[in-house]
């Protein structure tokens, strides 16, 4: 849900969002349904990273956003530090470039099912455009549960639009309120993934 709301408030009709392949399936369901259009670029197949000369040539006016999900679903590939400096740093170019801001949306569902220490960077850290898209289903095991959040970088572009548009497109699509019980449920959890 999360990802639905946020393309459909940041998302008008021939704008595009970039995805990485391999990717999620529904995100193809989601852009279309808020009037974008999706463009695909390709990871490198040696370790599933982002190809930067291939993301470069697909940048244009109309990119208003870029999706990365990290942990990826479905390669399990994280990006790393490195990938995610190198990006922000493209973005910045192409916002600069292109006159408009251009929204970085992490999709986050798996941040904490990783292994052997792996680091997952923290976004919005190094890209002020951000915004994150988090489930409690995967790491709380609530499958199903349509419960998370979105978080809009205090440092993005006018942070308060941003809010408004993800407020009202969430009602718009029905998305009002998760239950009691569940809210309840994931404020005792928090913090206990793999315990």
């Amino acid at each position: 849900a999360a990802l639905t709301i946020t393309f459909k408030a940041i998302a008008e009709k021939n704008d595009e969002i970039i995805v990485f392949a391999p990717f999620f399936p529904e995100y193809k369901v989601f852009i279309e349904t808020s009037g974008a259009k999706m463009n695909v670029v390709k990871c490198r197949e040696s370790d599933f990273q982002i190809d930067f000369d291939a993301l470069k040539a697909a940048m244009n006016e109309n990119v208003k956003a870029v999706v990365i999900n990290s942990p990826c679903n479905p390669s399990g590939v994280v990006f790393s530090r490195e990938t995610i400096e190198k990006l922000s740093e493209i973005l910045r170019e192409s916002e600069e470039k292109f006159g408009h801001p251009i929204f970085l949306i992490s999709d986050e569902p798996y941040r904490e099912l990783v292994y052997d220490d792996i680091e997952v960077p923290f976004v919005p850290k190094f890209y002020d455009n951000t915004i994150v898209c988090y489930s409690f289903s995967k790491s709380l095991s609530l499958p199903g549960e349509r419960i998370g959040y979105i978080l809009i970088s205090d440092k993005s572009f006018n942070p308060s639009l941003i809010f408004d548009a993800v407020a009202g497109a969430g009602r718009a699509l029905g998305y009002v309120c998760a239950p009691s019980l569940l809210q309840y449920t994931v404020k005792e959890c928090i913090g206990l993934t793999g315990d």
